[in-house]
């Protein structure tokens, strides 16, 4: 048997010789061809070359370049491959820098503590519950929604016109929507739920803003809303939620707040029911909610929302210092301090169309009816030192009623009264209300001799305002709130630093509206008020709204600012409304029928892991959820030219 392995060495071998043998038959050559040079450099070089075609060296004969080179040349070459070396790694690193960004990605939870517990997360009831609205905000989709400016766009109408007279509203829908059950959504569905909001037996809320408002479907995909007058507000209102029709049409409306898809609802928007945990005694605790993989928008990127709820402010930030949730819904500015872990979280102060104001109810103003000491009041206080306080440091002053978040109606140039005691000495002084001073009564003997305490003044002893045989007295009145009562004590300070009596009289957040503010029983009223998504001030200001049922605390009467109210809210001509809402701005800066203070902002608490959240402003507290969709926890890289 032949050896394999020692006949394949010899081949081996023999092909090494071979080659040994040519190369010294090239070499012998070639020193005799250059045997009359002066060196054998060039033979060397003109051997290198002959048995290597390429003029450029591979990666094995690289080692060997340090034998041809001196010293000096080794050293340029060192320091050209140094500054090559350090160029790429600045290119590397400003490439990563300026192409490779983090991005979002799918993925992640995130929990929120909610103050209250869901009742009704349905868009007919919605907004009667901070919580329901919170939720029904995520699971449903309106005709419009909002965008992260506060800003309508459409969402299940693809587009929509507007006629010549303003009042007749065109919607083209979207034909690519399906409700959380895979149903195909349509006009029906908007019909039904405008039906439902104008039906008696559903007992919704919303009735009062759809009076007088028609609807008609054209086709499948388009519907036609129809007003007996314009109204330029009336698209903020078909941000609501719509209903599926083929659900809510088993359901008889009489026992439509019965139904078990009120809390278990079935919606259009990008997040959907998952479940929902119950304590013993069958209150909602725990609520979740998951992506809707099929909205018709771009999907959101955190996968699930967990909603856990608390009966009072301090339980929720308990729930969060203890971990079990990352966000809370609202958080008064003076439990700031109660969180623990600030670094955790995001405060997010959100401008709000909110203001807090000295209301002069006209009905009952007696000796304030003089515009001079009402002026005089206003110049007392001084706005800054309020805003300065704890509870109002995120605060903005205000001189109007239009807050400067409605830029196109904000009118700065107005009467404003800023912070001067001796103008309003002079005012009171003028208005005939001079400072005398009362003393202490001293005792009096009766017919016996003997000393008796004598009759109680109409005043304790000190420097009052006095006119004839009258002291000027006024009456404030506020609610039980940490925030409130430490502003009317600052207003009491300041007015009876002009030596006016102030009586403070403070009212317990359960009885203020059936007890002070609907029978209008108060004389001046410190009181916040919360403005809607539109300009519009006729809910507040018009006197028609006077009384038990409308919102015009000040029993405000003038007919002009009336007839500009009116014809502001019928037009959307911008032009026109500014036109109308200056001249409204400068009457009630002139009549003085409230004092306007500040415009608190909301906060809203989440934790830093949460990235995208970029609002300014909120109208109502669910508008946090604006920009949902852009939220994000995870990232991934991915390079971007």
């Amino acid at each position: 048997m032949k050896d394999t392995n020692s006949h394949n060495s010899s081949n081996i071998s023999n092909k090494k010789k071979e080659r040994i043998k040519s190369y010294l038959n090239k070499r012998s050559l070639l020193f005799k061809k250059f045997k009359k040079a002066d060196t054998n450099k060039n033979a060397d070089k003109e051997l290198f070359f002959s048995l290597n075609k390429s003029k450029l060296p591979n990666i094995k004969q690289l080692k060997y370049v340090g034998q041809f080179l001196n010293k000096k040349e080794r050293k340029i070459i060192n320091i050209c491959l140094v500054i090559i070396f350090i160029s790429l790694g600045f290119l590397g690193i400003r490439f990563h820098v300026r192409y490779i960004k983090p991005m979002p990605a799918k993925g992640g939870s995130y929990t929120e503590n909610l103050i209250g517990s869901p009742q009704f997360i349905n868009p007919l009831y919605a907004s009667i519950n901070n919580v329901d609205s919170d939720i029904a905000k995520l699971v449903y989709s309106g005709l419009l929604k909002k965008d992260k400016d506060n800003q309508l766009t459409p969402d299940l109408a693809e587009k929509f016109e507007i006629s010549e007279d303003e009042k007749v509203y065109t919607f083209y829908l979207r034909q690519n929507v399906e409700w959380h059950d895979k149903e195909k959504f349509s006009a029906d569905d908007i019909m039904f739920t405008f039906d439902a909001i104008n039906n008696r037996e559903y007992k919704s809320p919303l009735k009062i803003s759809f009076d007088g408002v028609n609807i008609e479907r054209v086709d499948d995909y388009t519907i036609r809303l129809i007003l007996i007058e314009p109204y330029a507000a009336f698209l903020e209102l078909l941000t609501i939620g719509i209903l599926p029709s083929h659900i809510w049409q088993q359901i008889p409306p009489a026992s439509a707040n019965l139904a078990d898809v009120n809390v278990k609802p079935i919606g259009s928007g990008p997040y959907k029911f998952k479940s929902l945990s119950k304590d013993k005694s069958g209150n909602i605790r725990s609520y979740e909610l998951e992506l809707n993989k099929k909205y018709y928008f771009d999907n959101a990127y955190i996968e699930n929302i967990i909603f856990k709820f608390a009966p009072n402010f301090m339980e929720s930030i308990n729930s969060l210092n203890e971990g079990r949730s990352e966000g809370i819904d609202f958080l008064p500015t003076e439990l700031t301090e109660k969180v623990v872990g600030k670094n955790n979280y995001n405060f997010n102060y959100l401008q709000q169309p909110q203001y807090t104001a000295i209301f002069f109810n006209q009905s009952n103003l007696g000796d304030l009816s003089d515009k001079r000491i009402k002026q005089a009041l206003a110049y007392a206080i001084n706005k800054n030192e309020i805003i300065d306080s704890k509870p109002h440091e995120f605060a903005q002053t205000i001189e109007g009623p239009m807050l400067p978040m409605f830029t196109d109606y904000y009118k700065d140039d107005i009467k404003k009264y800023e912070h001067n005691l001796e103008q309003a000495q002079t005012l009171l002084n003028n208005a005939g209300w001079p400072v005398v001073e009362v003393k202490a009564p001293e005792p009096v003997e009766n017919e016996e001799g003997e000393e008796v305490e004598a009759e109680e003044p109409a005043i304790e002893p000190g420097f009052w305002r006095k006119k004839g045989s009258k002291f000027l007295i006024i009456n404030l009145t506020s609610v039980d709130q940490a925030d409130n009562i430490q502003t009317a004590e600052l207003i009491k300070t300041a007015w009876e630093n002009l030596n006016i009596k102030v009586n403070l009289n403070i009212v317990s957040p359960d009885l203020i509206q059936s007890e002070t503010i609907r029978p209008r029983n108060y004389q001046i009223l410190l009181y916040g008020v919360i403005l809607g998504d539109d300009p519009d001030q006729y809910p507040f200001w018009h006197s028609s709204q006077i009384g038990s049922n409308g919102l015009n605390l000040a029993n405000y009467n003038n007919k002009s600012a009336d007839e500009l109210l009116e014809d502001g809210r019928i037009t959307n001509n911008l032009e026109i409304r500014q036109e109308k809402y200056n001249k409204f701005q400068d009457i009630i800066a002139n009549d003085l029928p409230a004092i306007f203070l500040y415009s608190q902002k909301y906060l809203y608490l989440n934790s830093n892991k949460i990235k995208g959240f970029d609002m300014q402003s909120v109208i109502i507290p669910s508008d946090r959820f604006n920009n949902i969709t852009n939220w994000y926890i995870k990232t991934r890289k991915k390079i971007v030219w």
